[in-house]
């Protein structure tokens, strides 16, 4: 070997025995753990940030429902309007006839289920409840669940946290009575 350069490059492998691990150069290893540091900060302030991310603009997902009778009629998540007049009832795109002129009724979750109706006919006393909306080509059969003297009204009384309804008759003199499913 007549190359100085290469002698003592050989001379120096040759000094740190077998198996020895070249070192890397200090400022490749410097710029490494600069650039790893840059990274983790990058990445910290990204998970941490407190921006909210722009609201979604448009519509909101349900229209506002302005009557105090309502339910979800289509299962869309949305409340409907209700109304009931004359004894028809009109819900979303639901119309049926239930009852008579006199007849009053209430929404509430009878069967813990989805919102439904129940009917009072104060000329005799009969409440009824109806275990689902009416539609095209499937109608909906009232269930008879009682008779009450002296019913003049009807309202859902919350059981089960709120899950289920029981059917509250109210009496011109007398307490109100529960009807439960």
């Amino acid at each position: 070997m007549s190359d100085p350069v290469a002698l003592g490059a050989w001379r120096r492998r040759a000094q740190r025995g077998p198996g020895a691990r070249r070192r890397p150069p200090a400022k490749a290893v410097l710029a490494a753990a600069a650039i790893t540091a840059v990274c983790a900060l990058a990445g910290s302030r990204a998970l941490t940030s407190s921006t909210a991310p722009p609201a979604a603009s448009g519509p909101p997902p349900c229209a506002a429902v302005r009557t105090a009778l309502r339910a979800d009629i289509d299962g869309d998540g949305c409340d409907d309007e209700v109304s009931f007049t004359g004894g028809v009832l009109r819900a979303g795109h639901v119309e049926m006839r239930v009852g008579g002129q006199d007849d009053q009724i209430a929404l509430g979750r009878w069967t813990c289920g989805p919102v439904t109706v129940a009917l009072l006919r104060p000329a005799t006393g009969e409440v009824f409840r109806f275990d689902g909306w009416a539609t095209q080509g499937n109608p909906v059969t009232a269930v008879g669940v009682g008779r009450v003297d002296g019913a003049v009204g009807l309202r859902a009384a919350a059981r089960d946290g709120g899950r289920c309804d029981d059917i509250a008759v109210t009496r011109t003199t007398e307490p109100s009575v529960l009807l439960p499913d």
